[in-house]
């Protein structure tokens, strides 16, 4: 079934999201993707470090790969660290219509010596953010809707002290 048609039968969409961060003297940062404005999907707004639409003959791990090259210029040994750390289904409403996804995250950390190059147009260029900032992005609606949770979803699995008791409660039973 082409993914443009999934939703018309109720299944959901999958995608391959990855976190680029990095701690710098007790500062968390996220390196996210500027869009490029040419697309016709979220363009000119920040992403995760790379994402992608999964197709059917490639594993979650193979499209992480393939997605990497493409939009960041990265290798198969940048993620010599990641593994698959979470797969989320959550829903949505775009034009009217509820649709159904799936993001198998990833998480990679950055080191200085990254080098962003785009091989397919998609991204204009990859920005480092404080945490703080990223999450202005989000009020400022700067951000593409769905890279939040995989964000949140990082938060977490690795920084739960950030969050009170009764919220990290909340937010894990939206995330199970």
């Amino acid at each position: 079934v082409p993914r443009s048609l999934l939703f018309f039968f109720g299944f959901p969409a999958y995608g391959v999201h990855c976190n680029g961060w990095s701690k710098e003297k007790k500062q968390l940062f996220f390196y996210l993707s500027k869009r490029s404005s040419k697309l016709k999907k979220y363009p000119g707004l920040y992403d995760n470090l790379i994402g992608g639409g999964q197709p059917a003959n490639l594993s979650f791990k193979e499209n992480l790969y393939k997605e990497g090259f493409e939009e960041v210029g990265v290798k198969k040994s940048f993620f010599k660290n990641s593994k698959l750390e979470s797969v989320i289904d959550y829903c949505h409403v775009k034009n009217n219509l509820l649709h159904s996804a799936i993001i198998a995250t990833y998480d990679v950390k950055v080191s200085e010596e990254f080098e962003f190059s785009n091989n397919d147009n998609e991204v204009q260029r990859v920005e480092k953010f404080e945490l703080n900032e990223t999450l202005n992005l989000l009020e400022e609606k700067k951000l593409k809707p769905n890279c939040i949770i995989p964000i949140c979803d990082f938060l977490i699995r690795n920084f739960p002290e950030m969050f009170n008791n009764k919220s990290l409660k909340e937010i894990k039973k939206y995330l199970s």
